[in-house]
């Protein structure tokens, strides 16, 4: 069995203090609604959040170095590279902040 986690829907940026949708395809149900409510709600904020004017597609070229901020930034891993060649990759997380209001699970 998968344990489900209630997670923020919207986070606030701690330097900016810009929100940022936080969800993704896999989120099931907003807290304090039903799955059935809660679907065309998700349905929505998903498309908006991933309508081109707000997709960057990256085109990798050797020696690349890609960085984000997680809790502003959705993105996705395609695996449309060349698996024929050898890839190095490195992962840094920073400990970040707590959540506010507003969850989804």
């Amino acid at each position: 069995m998968i344990r489900q986690a209630a997670q923020p829907l919207c986070r606030i940026h701690p330097e900016t203090g810009r929100r940022a949708l936080y969800l993704t395809e896999i989120v099931d149900q907003i807290v304090g609604m039903t799955a059935e409510e809660s679907k065309p709600l998700l349905q929505f904020l998903c498309r908006h959040a991933t309508r081109p004017q707000f997709v960057y597609r990256h085109q990798w070229q050797k020696g690349d170095l890609i960085m984000w901020d997680n809790r502003c930034m959705m993105h996705n891993a395609l695996g449309d590279y060349d698996r024929t060649q050898i890839r190095h990759m490195e992962r840094t997380t920073v400990l970040g902040t707590g959540a506010p209001s507003g969850y989804a699970i």
